[in-house]
């Protein structure tokens, strides 16, 4: 017997109800499409199956790709419900970060992805196209090619983040590398309005902005000329330069209260430095007067005692005198 694809043990692991060996990313991948698909949202929640880069279907083989193009299909239809394609719910589910779109209709209606008003169709149907493409034999499935137009690659990448089959956004990554666009692709980039053109929209008129606030833009002349003719961007540049004003102006200002606050803080350290200088000085004088006058009356007590000491009438001079009515409570002649 021809041994099983994946795809087949899958398919009859509950019919034989034993168990299989632990999950491949590839068996992930189908489970995470089929298990759960359709189904409502809560039951999708409870049975869903956390692995990581689950939606990726590339590494899987001829056989469990195919087995994706199955069963029930999604509906994606226009901002005025024009019929733009349809995808296989599993395929949609392998491949999208965004399964909770074709939840809740239980198999019992058709699932409908609506896309929103500035999304092109064209690479809505050049996206799906290529993940169907996959499940065929089709030997240049895995390309997808570039348009060779900002506007449409854009449309590509909003179309793929909408789906949420997320594609590297090389646009982002070159205006974030610091190479800024020219002016056909700032025309592009403004006339695609879309969370993903939104985003690049704000870096590249942020980095403009700043080149202008700062006064280096390397064709002023072109570059005003330019403005004039793309309302969007030349207002979107002189709201961005105005934030960078308003900002430079609190930041000036806080700059200039900070340093007012230092020069405070300078001024009042020197005048308590000179106010406890004058304190230590008047009491280092005051001390030195205290010890003075602690050694004259040493030098009183000393004589006055050697003085009485001595035998036969003594002569008293008036500090003597004083020394003895003040300490002894005697009163002696001044002689």
């Amino acid at each position: 017997m021809a041994p099983m694809s994946l795809a087949q043990k899958l398919a009859n692991r509950d019919a034989k109800k034993t168990p299989i060996a632990s999950p491949t990313a590839a068996s992930s991948v189908l489970a995470n499409a089929f298990v759960t698909a359709p189904g409502s949202k809560a039951r999708q929640q409870e049975a869903e199956i956390k692995v990581v880069d689950a939606g990726k279907i590339y590494p899987l083989s001829f056989g469990d790709r195919k087995l994706l193009a199955t069963g029930p299909k999604a509906q994606i239809i226009d901002s005025e419900g024009n019929v733009v394609t349809d995808i296989p719910v599993a395929l949609f589910r392998a491949t999208s970060t965004k399964k909770e779109m074709v939840a809740g209709t239980n198999g019992t209606g058709p699932c409908i992805i609506k896309l929103p008003t500035n999304l092109e169709v064209q690479p809505v149907k050049d996206l799906i196209k290529h993940f169907m493409d996959l499940t065929t034999w089709n030997k240049f499935a895995r390309d997808l090619h570039s348009y060779q137009s900002t506007y449409w690659d854009l449309q590509m990448c909003s179309a793929a983040d909408f789906l949420g089959m997320h594609l590297f956004n090389w646009y982002w990554a070159r205006i974030s590398s610091g190479s800024l666009p020219d002016y056909a692709d700032i025309d592009a980039i403004s006339a695609v309005q879309t969370p993903v053109g939104d985003s690049i929209f704000r870096k590249v008129v942020n980095a403009i902005a700043r080149l202008d606030f700062e006064g280096q833009i390397p064709d002023p002349y072109d570059y005003r000329v330019y403005l004039k003719t793309n309302e969007r961007f030349g207002f979107a540049v002189e709201e961005a330069k105005k934030k960078m004003q308003k900002h430079q102006t609190y930041v000036d200002k806080k700059n200039w209260l900070e340093a007012k606050a230092k020069l405070r803080e300078e001024s009042a350290r020197l005048m308590y430095q000179q106010r406890q200088k004058q304190l230590d000085e008047r009491a280092a004088t005051q001390q030195a007067k205290w010890d003075e006058q602690k050694k004259k009356d040493a030098e009183l007590a000393a004589r006055v005692k050697a003085k009485m000491a001595e035998p036969g009438k003594k002569k008293w001079k008036a500090d003597e005198a004083g020394y003895l009515r003040r300490v002894r409570g005697i009163n002696v002649p001044i002689t």
